[in-house]
């Protein structure tokens, strides 16, 4: 055993040299006794909410139960819902809601669970809809504690005929984080000693590293170092739409101070790892937070393989392919064979379509997972990679348009490289106004088809460099399928000593019709000289022949990632764009 642990640990250091070893400072968290804002320094909901949960016949012969179950962890009382199909030893399913949303949110998820028998418990997490408490943006010490204690209570009433051998965990969002995390701990004791066990999960557009997906430095693997560009108005957005005003029932906010604080610090600073507060944000989001950091879960995944489901989204701007990516090939190297299918498509969180029949298509492949993991019914699930073609928006889903590959690398067939002739000279903060502001993923969400539109802008002179390349020679054939991460390379030669560079890949159509393929940010801390390569988000996306592909490189891709305040210039050279191709 211990020289498999030895072997681990090498496995593990090659392929994620900073968690192996990587120490981070205390956790930030608030209990319910350390609740700021209210009066008294309580907001647990007890004595002001009755614990217990009332229940009544469903049509085939099950119950439904609502009320209010206190957590295990501080006695913050949250607001849930069971519903219990007729019979005894019947497997149960989580599912946990996104930010700001609470128990009634993803029905669309739940309902066709229920119909397949299932047990599904759902709560609004604290801070969210009817639960007291506050946010503590799923806190492996907070969060991760109220999840276990919601199993447990509701496996030890023998009443429901619960299989606590045969749970699984769903989270879309923020509960997709969640629902990564719990592999920390998949099996639990519950209070009454009933043996509690994990099967499977499915995060569905999840992070799998916050610090990364809030923050991107450009290193998808290493994300602590240097500090990343915050994604700022969806950083705003998501934050003003989960805030709840304290009541003179609850006087209290649901956000704790250090949110707040953590928040303030990022609009009106440059991120540094120095500065104490960003320090904290860096602990807090990658240590505490985020399933990527979390050595025992790389120690665990080797001799206790959880099988995953996993949903990420391809035109996600907020948690793009990386969250996934990263997971899937860390588990190859550290347990080879681990059991772990995913779904890439045109869903989650803006600029994502989230079409009704592609919604559809993978609750199907959802519902079949749970069928055979916590059922042992139907046929065991292909564990592959399954990949829909992003259409645009207009255009309905296809399940033909889905691709089965076995192995992320298969995705691509070859690639094609196209290596630009000429420079460009980059100035921060001169900017222009409209490059950045058309790509916003909230904008594109209100406006998909009117945010920018032809005619071409007028590009202002060192705020952009832009090359294109037919997508005719390309390829040889009708179309081009970009199938994964297109990576621009290029040579940075700079004044300033922190450089944020960013890149879009843009298909643009004979007419002028401009659609945003992916993007990708990355930092550049090293004055002088720098060969730099900036991955993507990546995307599946066919760019017919007579396109062009227009690659738009900047200092600036606001508002959506927020723009260094550090003067610079940068002079772009030796532009090299590399092509993954699905042939």
């Amino acid at each position: 055993m211990r020289q498999a642990g030895v072997l681990l640990f090498l496995l593990f250091a090659a392929w994620h040299p900073e968690a192996a070893g990587q120490g981070f400072g205390p956790d930030t968290y608030r209990t319910s006794q350390q609740c700021t804002g209210s009066v008294t320094g309580e907001c647990t909901g007890q004595g002001t909410t009755q614990a217990g949960l009332n229940c009544e016949p469903t049509a085939n012969g099950g119950r439904k139960c609502t009320g209010f179950l206190a957590s295990a962890v501080d006695g913050t009382m949250l607001d849930v819902s069971l519903v219990v199909p007729p019979g005894t030893g019947n497997p149960l399913i989580v599912s946990l809601h996104g930010w700001g949303g609470s128990k009634d949110g993803q029905g669309y998820i739940a309902d066709p669970l229920i119909e397949d028998g299932f047990a599904v418990l759902r709560y609004s997490a604290r801070g969210f809809g009817a639960s007291w408490g506050q946010v503590n943006l799923s806190d492996i010490h907070i969060e991760l504690g109220d999840l276990r204690s919601m199993i447990g209570q509701v496996v030890d009433r023998a009443d429901f005929g619960l299989n606590p051998g045969a749970v699984g965990i769903i989270g879309v969002s923020y509960g997709g984080g969640q629902t990564w995390l719990s592999l920390l701990q998949p099996t639990f004791t519950s209070p009454n000693g009933a043996k509690v066990v994990i099967r499977t999960v499915v995060p569905i557009v999840p992070w799998t590293d916050l610090l990364y997906s809030l923050t991107p430095n450009g290193r998808p693997v290493f994300s602590l170092r240097p500090a990343g560009s915050p994604k700022l108005s969806v950083l705003n957005a998501l934050y003003f739409a989960g805030l709840r005003e304290p009541t003179p029932e609850r006087p209290y906010p649901n956000y704790p101070d250090y949110l707040t604080e953590w928040q303030a610090w990022i609009n009106a600073n440059e991120p540094n790892d120095i500065d104490p507060v960003y320090r904290q944000i860096i602990d807090g989001l990658a240590g505490y937070r985020s399933i990527w950091w979390q050595w025992q879960f790389w120690v665990n995944a080797a001799a206790n393989a959880v099988p995953v489901f996993q949903v990420q989204g391809l035109p996600d701007d907020l948690f793009p392919l990386p969250e996934a990516r990263r997971m899937l090939l860390g588990l190859g190297i550290i347990a080879p064979g681990y059991p772990i299918a995913s779904y890439f498509g045109d869903i989650g969180h803006p600029r994502a379509s989230n079409k009704d029949g592609e919604r559809e298509y993978m609750l199907r492949l959802v519902r079949d997972w749970f069928a055979w993991y916590l059922r042992g019914t139907g046929t065991a699930p292909a564990l592959v990679i399954r990949a829909a073609i992003t259409r645009p928006r207009e255009q309905p889903f296809d399940p033909a348009d889905v691709i089965t590959v076995a192995s992320y690398d298969q995705l691509a067939t070859r690639t094609a490289r196209k290596n630009f002739a000429g420079s460009a000279v980059l100035a921060n903060p001169l900017t222009d106004p409209v490059s950045g502001v058309c790509w916003d993923p909230l904008l594109m969400e209100v406006w998909p088809t009117v945010v920018c539109p032809p005619p071409e802008p007028v590009v202002v002179e060192g705020s952009l460099g832009v090359f294109t390349v037919p997508v005719a020679e390309l390829t040889t054939r009708s179309s081009l399928l970009i199938a994964g991460q297109p990576l621009v390379r290029l040579r940075a030669t700079t004044s300033g000593p922190r450089v944020q560079l960013d890149v879009r890949l843009i298909d643009v159509a004979p007419d002028g019709t401009k659609r945003l393929i992916t993007r990708g940010t990355f930092i550049v801390e090293h004055i002088g000289g720098a060969d730099v390569a900036i991955p993507t988000y990546g995307n599946l996306w066919e760019a017919p022949r007579d396109h062009l592909l227009r690659l738009e490189i900047s200092n600036v891709d606001s508002p959506y990632i927020k723009p260094s305040l550090i003067p610079s210039v940068t002079l772009i050279t030796r532009v090299r764009l590399d092509v993954p191709v699905r042939e």
